[in-house]
C-alpha cells in the first residue's frame, strides 16, 4: 500500500518537473511586452467601449466610458442570468390545432351487460357474485362490501371446490353476445355480427369489444360525419341478474369508447344506456401529445410487454402482475402475462393481501415521470356527447312486439338501442411544446450581448485567448521565477575574512 502511494507521489512529481522543463524553454515576456498586449487586446477587440478607456486622453471621459462598459456588462450578465434560469425551470407551451381529414378511423367500443350473470347460474352458485367482486379486485383496488355471511360462504365454497376455475364458470355462464342478445348490428350501412366482436373479461365479467385492435384485418373507417355504429341489444332480464346488495340495481348496458390499441377502463369512464332507450352518443377525436422530462411527464422509452403500444391503464396491469406473480407464484387470469392461474385459495391467502400491500408500499403508481407508469406520450381519446329519446316508439313497439313475439311490456324492459357517431370528420391535436429551445436560448443570449457590449461569439474567443495567454505567463512567473527569487544563495567567502565569518 505505501509502495503505491510513493509511486503515486514520484508520478505526480514527474509530471510537475515535465511541465516545468517544458515552461522554463519559453522566455518570460519582459513588462514592456505585457503592457503592449494588454494595450493591443484594448484597442483591437470587437467588445465595444474597451477601447474609449484606453485611447482617450481626458481622465473624465475615461472614467465615464468605464462606467459605461461596467454597467452594460452588469447588464448583461443580469439578462443572461435571468434567461439561463427561465430555460431551466423547462418551460411548456400547448398549441391547439384541428386537422380535416376525407376518413377516420373508429373507436373501438366495448360493451356489457349491467346483469352480470345468468340466473340459473347464480340460483346454483349464488356465492358466485361475491367471489367475482374479490377476484375483480385485481383490476382497480376496491373495498368488499359485504356481511360475515357471504364472507363465510365463499371460504366454505373455496375450501370445497379445489379445482374450480371462476374464469371458466364466468365465460360460460356469465352475459353472453349471440343473435338472441344482439338482435341488430349495423357499421356505416354494413351489417355485423357477434363475430365481429372479441370477448374480453372487465369487473363487469363478459364483456365484448367492437373493431378491437387484434380481431380486425384493416382499421375500419368512416367517411361521412353522422354515420358509424348502429346496435340494438336485448338485455334479458329474466335470463340475466345480479346482487343490488353489491350496489348492481340498474337495467341496461354499459359500454367505453376507447382507441383500438388499448385496453377497455371502465373505472370512471363507462356510459350507461337503460333499457327502454335509444341512447344517441356523438364523438370527437382528441390526440394528445406530452413532452419527455424534464419539460413534461413522459418517458418514450418504456415499453410494454404484453401490448403493442403504451397506456397507464395497461402499464398498472403490467406492474400488479409482476409484483403478484413474484409474492405468489402465480398470476391472476384477469391481468396479463404468461404464467399459473391462482386459484380461488391463492386469491384468498395470497392476491388479496399483495394488492393491500401493493396499495400501502406505492409500488404502482402512476403521474409522474419518475413513478412506475407515468403519463404515455401520446394519447387518443374520444370525448362524447350524449342524448336520450325514449324507445320504442308506440308503433315501433307493435312491430318489435310481433317481430320478436314478445309482449309490449317485455320489449319496454329488456331493448336498448345505441347508436355512435363521429360529429364530424376532424380531429384536435393538443400538444405541449418547449417553450424555449436551445436554439432561442442561443439567439436570446446572443441578442444581450450584442444589444449592450457589441459582443459575439469571436468576441467572447478573443477574451478566451487573452484569458489563457495571462494565464501562461502568470503560470511561468510562478512556477520558475519565484522558486528563484526565494532561494537563498550564499555570499562568497574569502581566505582574509575567515575569522571575522566565523564570529558572525
Amino acid at each position: 500500500m505505501e509502495q503505491t502511494e510513493k509511486s503515486k507521489v514520484y508520478a505526480e512529481k514527474g509530471f510537475l518537473e515535465k511541465i516545468k522543463l517544458c515552461l522554463s524553454k519559453k522566455p518570460l515576456p519582459s513588462p514592456t511586452d505585457r503592457k503592449k498586449f494588454d494595450h493591443d487586446f484594448a484597442i483591437s477587440t470587437s467588445f465595444h467601449g474597451v477601447h474609449n478607456i484606453v485611447q482617450n486622453q481626458s481622465k473624465i471621459r475615461k472614467v465615464l466610458w468605464l462606467v459605461v462598459v461596467l454597467g452594460s456588462v452588469a447588464l448583461v450578465i443580469w439578462q443572461i442570468y435571468s434567461r439561463l434560469v427561465n430555460y431551466f425551470t423547462w418551460p411548456t407551451t400547448t398549441s391547439i390545432e384541428v386537422q380535416y381529414v376525407e376518413k377516420m378511423e373508429f373507436p373501438a367500443v366495448t360493451f356489457c351487460n349491467l346483469n352480470r350473470f345468468q340466473t340459473d347460474a347464480v340460483a346454483k352458485f349464488g356465492v358466485i357474485i361475491f367471489l367475482w367482486h374479490i377476484v375483480s379486485k385485481v383490476l382497480h383496488l376496491q373495498e368488499i362490501t359485504a356481511n360475515s355471511t357471504d364472507s363465510r360462504e365463499a371460504t366454505d365454497f373455496v375450501a370445497s371446490h379445489q379445482n374450480f376455475s371462476i374464469a371458466e364458470f364466468i365465460r360460460n355462464k356469465g352475459f353472453y353476445l349471440n343473435n338472441s342478445t344482439l338482435l341488430d348490428c349495423d357499421f356505416f350501412g354494413k351489417p355485423c355480427s357477434p363475430k365481429d366482436f372479441a370477448h374480453v373479461f372487465t369487473e363487469y365479467g363478459n364483456c365484448f369489444t367492437f373493431n378491437h385492435g387484434e380481431t380486425i384485418q384493416t382499421k375500419r373507417k368512416v367517411s361521412v360525419s353522422g354515420r358509424g355504429l348502429r346496435l340494438l341489444f336485448n338485455v334479458n332480464q329474466e335470463t340475466f341478474t345480479d346482487s343490488p346488495a353489491l350496489g348492481f340495481v340498474d337495467a341496461g348496458i354499459i359500454f367505453v369508447i376507447h382507441s383500438p390499441k388499448k385496453v377497455p377502463q371502465f373505472d370512471g369512464l363507462g356510459l350507461l344506456s337503460p333499457v327502454g332507450m335509444h341512447t344517441r352518443v356523438t364523438i370527437r377525436q382528441v390526440k394528445t401529445i406530452h413532452q419527455e422530462y424534464p419539460w413534461g411527464e413522459c418517458n418514450p422509452n418504456i415499453r410494454l410487454q404484453n401490448f403493442s403500444s403504451y397506456s397507464t391503464s395497461g402499464c398498472l396491469k403490467e406492474c400488479k402482475a409482476q409484483h403478484i406473480k413474484k409474492q405468489c407464484g402465480c398470476l391472476p387470469f384477469l391481468l396479463p402475462g404468461n404464467g399459473v392461474e391462482c386459484d380461488l385459495e391463492k386469491y384468498y391467502s395470497c392476491v388479496s393481501p399483495a394488492l393491500d400491500h401493493i396499495e400501502l408500499k406505492e409500488l404502482c403508481t402512476v403521474g409522474t415521470h419518475n413513478s412506475s407508469c407515468p403519463v404515455s406520450c401520446e394519447e387518443t381519446e374520444y370525448p362524447a356527447t350524449i342524448s336520450y329519446s325514449s324507445f320504442p316508439s308506440q308503433k315501433a313497439l307493435n312491430y318489435f312486439s310481433k317481430k320478436l313475439n314478445q309482449s309490449r311490456k317485455y320489449i319496454r324492459e329488456n331493448l336498448v338501442k345505441i347508436e355512435i357517431n363521429y360529429s364530424d370528420l376532424n380531429y384536435k391535436i393538443t400538444q405541449q411544446q418547449k417553450a424555449v429551445s436551445v436554439s432561442e436560448l442561443l439567439a436570446d443570449l446572443g441578442g444581450q450581448l450584442g444589444l449592450f457590449c457589441g459582443a459575439s461569439l469571436i468576441t467572447i474567443i478573443e477574451i478566451i485567448e487573452y484569458i489563457v495567454t495571462s494565464f501562461y505567463w502568470i503560470c511561468i512567473f510562478f512556477l520558475l521565477k519565484i522558486p528563484d527569487m526565494t532561494q537563498w544563495t550564499p555570499p562568497p567567502q574569502h581566505l582574509g575574512n575567515k575569522n571575522r565569518i566565523e564570529e558572525c
